[in-house]
């Protein structure tokens, strides 16, 4: 059985790694670090993205474990 609580720590890591990222590089924390090329479809990407799909996976993993325990009551 899929276990979603797994996804919280797992979307908690990925945007504790791109918040700290600029960090290493000399910037403040959280400052937006972009890559200098744009890939075709998806466009540019950067220290943005990382933390927001970590985010919704935080908010993925709670609200599904919120729907499993309700169901399985």
């Amino acid at each position: 059985q899929y276990k979603p609580l797994s996804l919280i720590p797992i979307g908690l890591g990925i945007s504790a790694i791109s918040m700290f990222l600029p960090a290493f590089f000399g910037y403040p924390v959280m400052t937006g670090l972009w890559l200098e090329e744009k890939i075709p479809v998806i466009g540019m990407i950067g220290t943005a993205l990382f933390f927001d799909l970590g985010v919704y996976f935080v908010v993925i993993g709670v609200v599904l474990t919120i729907l499993f325990t309700i169901a399985l009551t």
